[in-house]
């Protein structure tokens, strides 16, 4: 069986009645399938993990859904978990990096792909094993909390608060918050002092932005992480460095080619686990805010299956 866990705002809300096709062309394969409708984050997160006893999840949405959906089916208490994505949001970057996984080449792969494409995996029990990423943050006791899984990337810095004033905006701003959030928070922006324990290794340093990623991309398309593979049991760590805010703007375009990873002002390298903590700094993954630094992050390699859906 599929339980196909929807929500109703994603892309406008194309996820249902992407969730409906889904269900229909699935039922006419001879697979029993089910549609809930999410009512909240943390009703995605509990229909998840109860259905991943079930059978097979299915997210339809944006990377929140899945990020929400992942959280669900890794409390599961399963030896390997399995997930499907449907992506209906607008930017979809964990099925970026899912596309690029274990060396696969992004362009011989198209975005989008059929219902049927879909149930045709689903019978074919094809799927792809993949890393997960945790994060066990503080709350604002700065008592630990338990781990939140990710897929994609886990940042904290100047993104994550322009996504803390993005988020703030009322609704109607619509695409234009995160533009409006980078032209708000630049001004005042100042950068953090990480203190960062990289396996072992102090990797401590001043920075603008950091970010670690399982996958490569997050805001829509921008290559944070550009090398970042799902399948090869590291993290890709991604540090901007305190560099003049003029500097600054003049590397972030090149984030969407993944060229900013050559720029003097930015270091990067790999690790399977690493304790950050900065002043002030909160902490983001797959676009969701998971709560205020420190945090341990670590890899889980081979964590979790995902259906891998050939295109026709």
């Amino acid at each position: 069986m599929i339980r196909i866990i929807a929500n109703p705002v994603a892309g406008g809300g194309k996820a249902l009645s992407d969730a409906s096709r889904l269900a229909r062309v699935c039922a006419d394969a001879g697979i029993p399938t089910h549609v809930h409708v999410a009512a909240s984050r943390d009703d995605t997160v509990r229909t998840a993990r109860d259905a991943a006893h079930l059978g097979l999840v299915v997210a339809c949405g944006g990377d929140g859904t899945v990020h929400d959906c992942l959280n669900g089916v890794m409390s599961a208490g399963l030896a390997l978990p399995r997930l499907a994505i449907w992506p209906a949001g607008t930017g979809n970057d964990i099925g970026r990096g899912l596309e690029s996984a274990g060396g696969r080449t992004p362009e011989t792969r198209e975005h989008d792909f059929s219902p049927e494409d879909f149930a045709a995996a689903v019978l074919d029990e094809s799927f792809l094993r993949v890393d997960v990423g945790s994060a066990i943050t503080a709350n604002d006791s700065s008592v630990m909390e338990s781990p939140s899984y990710f897929l994609g990337v886990l940042s904290c810095g100047f993104d994550s608060d322009v996504n803390e004033r993005a988020n703030a905006m009322p609704a109607r701003v619509g695409k234009a918050r995160y533009l409006l959030g980078v032209a708000r928070e630049l001004p005042s922006f100042r950068p953090r002092w990480y203190a960062i324990d990289s396996d072992g290794a102090d990797s401590s340093m001043a920075g603008m932005v950091l970010a670690i990623g399982n996958g490569p991309a997050y805001g829509s398309g921008m290559m944070i992480c550009p090398a970042a593979d799902m399948t090869d049991g590291l993290l890709d760590v991604t540090l901007v460095t305190d560099t003049p805010k003029r500097t600054f703007v003049s590397v972030l375009p090149r984030v969407y080619t993944g060229r900013h990873i050559d720029h003097p002002s930015v270091v990067s390298w790999r690790a399977r686990r690493l304790r950050i903590d900065a002043p002030d700094s909160l902490v983001y993954a797959d676009g969701e805010r998971l709560g205020p630094l420190p945090a341990v992050v670590e890899i889980h390699p081979g964590a979790l299956e995902v259906l891998d859906v050939p295109r026709t």
